[in-house]
């Protein structure tokens, strides 16, 4: 089956951070998306420089820009779905749009795709992200049930970009800030890793060089079974998405 895109409107934009932008998007074709996906994924699809709506059609001779991002919440009942956007820090055709966009501007949404954790009944969870992937994190933790023990760490380039996270009290964070902290990513989560069970699930979604490195961390070293790992790139340093989707395609991280 043919990936179906919902044509949005952009009806709210919020500011969070140096390097966050939050857009609202509603559509009455937003009526049959799926409860319950915070913390999956959805492509959307942007204009071309200089069109008002975006191609829907996956096939077309002149597809939309498509790239994916993270689901924050969906408000079924007033069909209202929330997308952060990374902006300032790179440039591309999704991050510029991201940035100059403005309430009226039309995407499209397609998804949601799978989310990476489906358990949320274990008593132990780590879950590791950067700036692009603080949704997911907040997202699944949403999920887990309120006795559990969830850990998470956080990297963001600046303290300005901490931001409000609300899947609930039992969802502890420890924000690793790239411009201050004396300890790599790698160090935090060793430690946190070594305190938590053994049988502890463990998410990240991280930068691919960043996802290799605390593979190798939690299998060769700390012995994590490889089952209670769940592990994605969302993106590469240097690589556009584009590249980089057909690059996870032919090999997997």
């Amino acid at each position: 089956m043919k990936p179906q895109a919902r044509l949005v409107k952009v009806i709210r934009i919020e500011s969070l951070s140096p390097h966050l932008r939050r857009i609202f998007f509603s559509s009455d074709a937003l009526a049959d998306f799926p409860e319950g996906k915070d913390g999956a994924h959805v492509k959307v699809l942007i204009p071309h420089e200089g069109e008002t709506f975006p191609e829907l059609a996956f096939d077309a001779v002149k597809p939309a820009v498509k790239r994916s991002y993270t689901i924050r919440s969906f408000d079924a009942k007033r069909r209202e779905l929330a997308i952060d956007f990374v902006v300032n820090l790179h440039q591309g055709p999704a991050t510029n749009w991201a940035k100059n966009t403005k309430v009226g501007d039309f995407a499209a949404i397609a998804g949601p795709g799978p989310q990476k954790i489906t358990d949320f009944t274990q008593d132990n969870y780590l879950l590791i992200g950067d700036i692009t992937s603080i949704n997911a994190v907040n997202g699944f933790a949403r999920y887990i049930r309120p006795q559990a023990n969830v850990q998470a760490v956080i990297t963001v380039p600046t303290r300005a970009d901490i931001i409000h996270m609300d899947a609930g009290a039992h969802l502890h964070v420890d924000w690793h800030i790239a411009d201050e902290h004396s300890e790599s990513l790698e160090q935090v989560v060793e430690g946190k890793a070594k305190a938590l069970a053994k049988n502890a699930h463990i998410f990240f979604g991280l930068e691919a060089r960043n996802v290799r490195a605390l593979k190798t961390l939690l299998l060769d070293d700390l012995g994590v079974n490889r089952l209670n790992i769940f592990a994605t790139g969302y993106w590469k340093k240097g690589v556009d998405a584009d590249k980089f989707n057909r690059q996870k395609q032919q090999g997997p991280l």
